[in-house]
């Protein structure tokens, strides 16, 4: 079985070596005489003798000096990180997927698609939001454009498509489009893109709405209507009844606001709670008279312990015992 194996590998290798002769004659590269004398069982170019290389997909044939017109016959491209990537560009496309390889913008090099940052292009879906959610990069979607390489990971290129504004951008919400690729190119960013100035929270504006009220990703101060993110430290929304309290700027400058809430911190878990939320049923630690919000207070009534006692106590009296 191993001999027949081996005699059938060798069989389609000669066929694979006689379609690349065919094909540089067709090309004119070489006349039919000449390719008369090549060998089915060469491993080498009948042009300019340099080895043979081929698709790891297809198998196909070609020549492995990129500088040679021989190998433009049946182009093959390699990864420059890895070698023993090769394919021709008959195979580089895979259907709902980034292509097995791409080139680098920048420094024209290939690439496996895993090391270049990627945009897929944003869904254009005529104001229904039901297209802009995460889909693969070849689905049947109307995109602003195809994927589409923005760099590499090589720090002068990185550098580069920064400097030029080229870079893509990383959407913060977690049910964006390009979560399927991975940034945003700069054609693909819309008007109503959003920045927290806390500096940690970007998102595109071209995926569903970032000021969604179920979701509660971007909060908005009653005082001068700004936007930031749920985390940010500028602002903050009680853990009980989420009501909202003004920004650090408001605050300083001591605005007017209807309806205003003074925030309170836990001294226990350091969360943030409105004066409403915090005065009901306020409960201290037994030994150190630390305030403890009522989520705090409720998991200790719940113990076996009747006495409340705050996070800090109890860890010093746990290395205590120990």
């Amino acid at each position: 079985m191993g001999s027949e194996g081996s005699a059938k590998e060798r069989e389609e290798q000669r066929h694979r070596v006689q379609t690349f002769s065919r094909c540089i004659v067709e090309k004119g590269l070489i006349d039919e005489d000449d390719a008369s004398y090549f060998s089915s069982d060469s491993l080498h170019c009948p042009v300019c003798s340099a080895k043979q290389t081929s698709c790891n997909m297809c198998r196909v044939i070609s020549c492995s000096n990129s500088d040679y017109e021989v190998s433009s016959a049946i182009p093959i491209v390699q990864c420059s990180s890895h070698h023993n990537t090769k394919c021709c560009t008959s195979c580089l496309e895979r259907p709902g997927s980034l292509p097995r390889l791409s080139k680098c913008p920048t420094c024209a090099r290939w690439f496996c698609s895993k090391e270049l940052q990627w945009c897929i292009g944003r869904p254009v879906s005529n104001d229904d939001t039901s297209g802009t959610g995460p889909s693969p990069p070849n689905i049947d979607v109307t995109r602003l454009h195809s994927a589409r390489p923005l760099s590499c990971q090589s720090i002068a290129c990185v550098d580069n498509s920064r400097e030029s504004g080229k870079n893509g951008r990383r959407c913060c919400n977690a049910d964006c489009w390009s979560r399927v690729g991975t940034t945003t190119c700069p054609d693909c960013i819309t008007q109503d893109s959003f920045a927290c100035p806390c500096g940690q929270y970007w998102a595109c504006g071209g995926c569903e709405s970032q000021a969604s009220s179920t979701s509660r990703r971007i909060l908005t101060c009653p005082g001068c209507h700004r936007h930031f993110c749920s985390s940010c430290s500028y602002i903050g929304v009680c853990e009980l009844c989420e009501d909202v309290e003004p920004c650090r700027d408001c605050i300083k400058d001591e605005k007017s606001i209807e309806g205003e809430h003074t925030m309170f911190m836990c001294q226990n878990c350091r969360g943030l709670l409105c004066e409403t939320c915090a005065d009901i049923d306020e409960k201290l630690c037994c030994r150190c008279d630390r305030s403890l919000c009522k989520p705090c207070a409720n998991e200790e009534d719940d113990s076996d312990d009747s006495d409340i006692v705050c996070d800090v106590c109890r860890a010093s009296t746990d290395q205590y015992v120990r």
